[in-house]
């Protein structure tokens, strides 16, 4: 799955690499697909999108925000997959969910694995089906310690709620998935089933600087090594806890590391360093 890193990754190529480019063709998927979002009917995403010229991409947690001049905007995200740039029509995939032609004989095609959404809204206009409001990018400057602290007492008001709780499911922060929670926690050396509302002082500041961290790490990584970018590259950041890990020692003190399943995916901890 995309996660924040992967998307900063992508839209800064997209950004790079297609600004300015003049859509001529436009396909919205040729492979029917029941976990695929779209906001409307092929044939409108053709009238809108053809003959426009694609703005600057950003990111938004883990979806590629791309402004289609004038007035749409086209948000790609939420999900696993590729997106990927053509250098022409010669080995373009068989099965896609969105595929644009460009003027200069590139094309940008969005293949989804699992879920994602491909939305097509005019400027001002809400996007996708997920509720963002009140989240926080984890990497912006209001991503400060008093905003951390702040979302976890509100969090912690309401009840109990875990580690992994807080960044991936119903997250208070934007685009950290499960990928992303193993490494946070174990830098911050927290169980992903910690209770926030045991977590003392240090802990909270260890699991801000935690998420600041490999976050920035990742985005200076081009993101996982198992993730591919626009070009079908790997990114630099190898996780140290993931599914390679299970067994193996923990980097920190040597206990062979263990897999629980929580909150819809596996959970990879060092039984010894995260309490």
């Amino acid at each position: 799955m995309y996660e924040l890193p992967e998307m900063v990754t992508i839209a800064r190529q997209v950004a790079d690499e297609l600004t300015g480019a003049k859509v001529i063709s436009c396909e919205r998927g040729n492979s029917p697909h029941k976990w695929v979002w779209y906001s409307m009917e092929p044939e409108e995403y053709e009238q809108v999108l053809v003959g426009r010229e694609l703005g600057g991409a950003t990111a938004e947690g883990n979806r590629m925000l791309l402004p289609v001049q004038p007035g749409w905007v086209l948000a790609i995200g939420d999900m696993g997959g590729r997106i990927t740039l053509h250098p022409d029509g010669s080995a373009l995939p068989k099965k896609r969910h969105l595929m644009l032609g460009f003027a200069d004989g590139r094309y940008l095609s969005v293949c989804v694995q699992g879920w994602g959404g491909i939305w097509l809204a005019e400027e001002g206009q809400s996007i996708g089906f997920q509720d963002t409001e009140g989240r926080v990018n984890p990497t912006g400057d209001e991503f400060s310690y008093d905003r951390f602290k702040a979302l976890l007492e509100d969090d912690a008001g309401r009840g109990k709620r875990s580690v992994k709780a807080f960044m991936a499911s119903k997250p208070r922060i934007s685009g950290v998935g499960n990928g992303y929670v193993q490494d946070i926690c174990f830098r911050a050396r927290l169980h992903p089933k910690r209770d926030i509302t045991t977590l003392s002082g240090r802990e909270r500041l260890r699991w801000y600087h935690a998420i600041r961290g490999v976050l920035n790490d990742a985005i200076a990584s081009g993101g996982r090594d198992t993730e591919r970018d626009l070009f079908g590259q790997p990114g630099g950041y190898v996780a140290t806890l993931d599914r390679r890990a299970l067994g193996q020692p923990c980097p920190g003190c040597g206990t062979a590391i263990e897999k629980t399943q929580y909150l819809g995916g596996s959970c990879y901890f060092c039984p010894e360093c995260q309490l």
